[in-house]
């Protein structure tokens, strides 16, 4: 009964196109004469190695939502650095020595960045589906001006694939002022977009970045990194022959060996950049929250991060069990390549990224009526070697990375990703009867009780109520519970409940909204003018999160008090215009839903 209940929320989890691609963009120009209208946005990529989205009037919006050894079987995360040249040259401003040669940054208002340094070998030919490669010596200077190419991706709207596979890189801005000898403490940030979508470069209008990291390192003094990894079938695909092949009867999690191989990276570069390496927060939004999640249960990420922060997401995970079969069956279905067996990757690894993304698309919108899994959701999978365990059963047996953590949701997440039209009451009623009604009437009635039409505006509204609490609000509030209960290391919640003023009206705290806030993006946005309790807000949260980085204590200089969590009171920040604490966030819908779950 608990697994058929899980696959039912996860059915409402499908009811969004932006599952995999959230758009945390809620502002119209300033000019009214250039509206953008919910639901107006038409997705392209671009050449560039950034993602972008059509207003429909010209104009753009943003789309968001370890080391391992060239043998695989390495799991210490150890690599010696190559013998570079450039190493002994004398010092130029911007010019950082990694452990691949020289890497050129730009200066610019105070903050150096460089953008695109490979952090890994192109994964290709017979690298593909392979543990990512540390990247060997540069020719020369790097000159990291531009961010990368996208890794490759269907476009969610037109179909369109864009992307390239030599996507492996990386992005770093860092304060003027800081230097090896002026360590700095980190922030790592993973993009979100369902393990299918996004990078690290997508773009607000005018071609500013969305995950701009030059924000807190001018304002803050902290260091930004930012990171591609493989995503869909190139960063997820689980098969028997490759689990054959990989030495650990192991596949799938190529997308979290990229992040781990990132954070490696970091721990041997990031003091040539002014970073501190003992002082990483690692954080992430949506899948990259899941992500997140993933490397506190890895242990392949042991000592790789000080602390960890998760947006938007809980702590799921696939079996390898399940995915081996279900993925064996879809390629069989899907691609010439045939049925098991060794020639089968070989074919599988000559074609085109494009031919692939498109035979094995991920999932977009509703996509079927069967309950439980696809294979086309792109998970990780619990394969016994970057994954143990479910995440949820290594924190309950004290086997995780055990550092300071956060958690956190928005108050309006489903609003920004539910993708059909529920205009009237039955409409509303219908769907819920459609997704819990095998629960019994008793159920579907309760529900409509917790969420009923006339306490909303309208019916739509109901239901992002009732999704945003049974998929993230409340599994937020299970997992602060269950990290809090299983190590010492202190724990915080959040809750972004901020709801803007534009000059088309208030606007939801939508999923990924609060992305703006934490780059402080928010300001690039042309033709907007956040008001102050905007920009406030901004400056605020990006004092919360780089505190966290340094000392894996949000609070100080003056901040409203984050209280530490205690799952008998379940304390939060409340991050609005006004931010304050309180205790017991919709606790009745959150007992109710735990309770349907079996794990109050």
């Amino acid at each position: 009964m608990k697994r058929s209940i899980e696959r039912a929320l996860l059915l409402a989890a499908l009811l969004c196109a932006g599952c995999l691609e959230s758009n945390p963009q809620p502002f119209p120009a300033q000019d009214a004469s250039v509206p953008l209208d919910d639901g107006d946005t038409a997705y392209s990529g671009s050449g560039d190695g950034t993602d972008k989205a059509s207003d429909g009037l010209g104009g753009e919006v943003a789309l968001p939502d370890g080391a391992l050894a060239e043998d695989a079987s390495d799991t210490t995360g150890e690599v010696a650095p190559p013998s570079c040249p450039g190493s002994g040259d004398e010092p130029v401003p911007g010019r950082a020595l990694t452990t691949s040669g020289p890497v050129q940054g730009k200066l610019e208002g105070g903050v150096w960045s460089w953008l695109g340094i490979p952090y890994a070998q192109p994964p290709v030919g017979d690298l593909r589906w392979k543990a990512p490669v540390p990247v060997g010596c540069f020719d020369g200077v790097l000159e990291a001006s531009a961010f990368g190419p996208a890794c490759p991706q269907q476009d969610l709207v037109s179909g369109l694939v864009f992307g390239e596979e030599n996507c492996l890189q990386l992005n770093v801005w860092s304060p003027e002022t800081a230097g090896p000898e002026a360590p700095v403490p980190v922030l790592f940030f993973i993009h979100g977009g369902g393990n299918s979508q996004g990078s690290s470069g997508r773009t607000l209008p005018g071609q500013h970045p969305l995950y701009n990291g030059f924000h807190l390192a001018k304002d803050r003094g902290v260091l930004v990194v930012t990171i591609n990894y493989r995503l869909g079938p190139f960063g997820f695909l689980a098969l028997p022959e490759l689990s054959e092949e990989s030495g650990q009867a192991a596949s799938g999690n190529y997308g979290l060996m990229d992040q781990v191989l990132a954070l490696t990276w970091v721990r041997d570069n990031i003091r040539q950049f002014g970073g501190d390496p003992d002082r990483v927060l690692l954080f992430g939004e949506s899948a990259g929250a899941v992500d997140t999640c993933m490397l506190m249960a890895s242990p392949l990420a042991a000592g790789l991060f000080s602390s960890a922060l998760m947006q938007s997401a809980a702590c799921s995970a696939l079996t390898l069990e399940w995915a081996e079969p279900a993925y064996s069956e879809w390629v069989e279905k899907q691609t010439q390549c045939g049925a098991q067996g060794p020639d089968r990757l070989a074919c599988l690894r000559a074609m085109d990224a494009t031919a692939l993304v498109q035979a094995l698309p991920a999932t977009v919108g509703l996509a079927t009526m069967d309950f439980g899994a696809s294979p086309s959701d792109y998970a990780p999978l619990v394969d016994g070697f970057v994954l143990p365990m479910l995440p949820e059963k290594a924190i309950a047996a004290g086997k995780h990375n055990a550092v300071p953590f956060a958690i956190g949701t928005n108050r309006d997440e489903y609003d920004t990703l539910l993708a059909i039209p529920v205009a009237t009451q039955e409409a509303y009623e219908d769907l819920v009867e459609t997704t819990l009604g095998f629960l019994g009437q008793e159920v579907v009635d309760t529900v409509l009780a917790m969420y009923p039409v006339d306490a909303y505006d309208t019916p739509r509204a109901a239901l992002v109520d009732l999704l945003s609490d049974s998929v993230f609000t409340c599994p937020a509030r299970r997992v602060a519970r269950l990290v809090a209960e299983h190590q010492s290391a202190p724990v915080v919640r959040y809750f972004f409940a901020r709801r803007p003023q534009t000059p088309k009206g208030t606007k939801p705290a939508g999923h990924g909204l609060e992305l703006l806030y934490v780059f402080g993006t928010l300001n690039d946005i042309p033709l907007y003018f956040p008001p102050a309790e905007d920009k406030n807000l901004s400056a605020a949260i990006m004092g919360y999160w780089s505190r966290f980085a340094a000392a894996g204590d949000p609070n100080g200089d003056g901040a409203v008090l984050w209280p530490t969590y205690d799952p008998k009171t379940d304390p939060y920040l409340l991050l609005d215009a006004v931010i304050t604490s309180d205790t017991g966030l919709h606790t009745d819908a959150c007992d109710f839903w735990d309770e349907l779950l079996g794990k109050k």
